[in-house]
């Protein structure tokens, strides 16, 4: 017995590292042309942001891009008429930018700087500050509200000018027998289950213990309440990242509740808005999904209390949440 609980010890203290010091180190997964690959042909992502640039950057402009991946927005700013640009990139594919940056015959106006932000410093104020380091539920997985917020500290003049300036977070209750917990688990009806009539809560349960990602967009669900608004992050004056909140969702439609689905609406510049909503077309990102493998009931008129916290540790969201009826 007591081997096998050294044993077990052991494999838990060896996933925690290989989670720490691997899959959660950004230059091992941002390194894939894969993942780049995804972005590049988002179109709506990229025509977005070099839209927002071409209205804030100015000709003579000094730019700073952070998490400049493979330099896109940096080439966007360039071709908006900056003077010169400052592409900080930590991960490996920090090699493919410097082969694009001498292939557009660019190395002139961008500097490559391979370091996390955060140990940068550069010989110059800048105009304006470009990061395309949005996550599903902007915030929740890539460090972008205390990265940006020590650049416009260290990086920015006085006035300087930041894309995206501000996002919207929503939360949505949802049930959906075609994606998450809905696909293998129906509580409080007629059937066991979803999955050929089948009582499969216990794998739900566990596979669904904590929160994920998943594709909405196009898929069928059923809205339990209106999304409601989380929280309003912007990024021109922000400085820490958001805490616990309390958000009531006043139910329309009766129904089990599978879960959350979540996503960001952002405003980069005036004019130009970019969001991964279930409703609009798809694109790489996906919706955060806070499961609910209890799958209470719920009837229209009731208010649902969701108790949520972020618990951001190492710029990512260790969520933690209750869903109570308001009494």
């Amino acid at each position: 017995m007591t081997h096998t609980s050294n044993g077990s010890a052991s494999l838990r203290q060896l996933r925690q590292w290989f989670t720490r010091h691997v899959l959660r180190r950004r230059s091992w997964m941002d390194a894939s042309p894969f993942t780049h690959e995804k972005m590049l042909m988002d179109k709506a992502r990229c025509d977005a942001y070099r839209d927002a640039i071409q209205r804030t950057v100015k000709p003579g402009d000094v730019v700073v891009d952070l998490g400049a991946g493979t330099g896109l927005l940096s080439f966007f700013a360039v071709q908006a008429g900056a003077r010169h640009v400052y592409a900080i990139e930590s991960s490996a594919i920090a090699e493919i930018a410097a082969e694009l940056i001498e292939a557009n015959s660019f190395r002139d106006r961008i500097t490559l700087i391979r370091e996390n932000s955060k140990n940068v410093r550069l010989p110059e104020r800048c105009d304006a500050l470009v990061t395309e380091t949005l996550s599903a539920f902007c915030f929740d997985d890539e460090n972008i509200i205390e990265t940006v917020a020590d650049a416009r500290e260290r990086f920015l003049k006085p006035g300087g000018r930041v894309i995206p300036q501000s996002a919207d977070t929503f939360l949505m209750p949802f049930s959906s027998d075609s994606f998450g917990v809905g696909r293998f688990v129906t509580k409080n009806s007629a059937k066991k289950s979803n999955f050929y009539d089948l009582d499969y809560r216990p794998l739900a349960e566990k596979f669904f213990s904590e929160s994920r990602f998943v594709r909405a967009a196009g898929q069928p669900h059923v809205a339990l309440s209106q999304p409601a608004l989380c929280y309003h992050v912007d990024f021109r004056e922000v400085t820490q990242n958001p805490g616990k909140i309390l958000v009531p969702f006043p139910i329309g439609s009766d129904g089990r509740l599978d879960g959350f689905l979540g996503w960001f609406d952002a405003l980069l510049c005036e004019g130009v808005t970019l969001g991964n909503s279930p409703y609009l077309p798809m694109n790489h990102w996906k919706q955060l999904y806070l499961p609910a493998t209890e799958q209470p009931q719920f009837r229209q008129g009731q208010t649902m209390l969701l108790y949520l916290d972020p618990n951001i540790a190492d710029g990512k969201a260790r969520w933690s949440y209750t869903v109570v009826l308001k009494p």
